[in-house]
């Protein structure tokens, strides 16, 4: 399994994905997300997964 990161709205829906290995660019975009609660998830080759929370506020 390759590492993966997912990008996750509050709701825990799937927004973008990226596969680590082949990606050059390890960033998502979030001028385009509403404000409000997002989740970064690494899923890592062991099985292992990594949640961050984080916050959008474009004001």
């Amino acid at each position: 399994m390759k590492t993966k990161i997912f990008l996750k709205d509050s709701q825990g829906r799937v927004l973008e994905m990226k596969d680590l290995e082949n990606e050059n660019s390890n960033e998502f975009d979030v001028d385009k997300l509403k404000d409000g609660i997002y989740f970064v998830e690494l899923q890592l080759p062991q099985g292992k997964a990594i949640t961050h929370q984080f916050r959008v506020n474009h004001n």
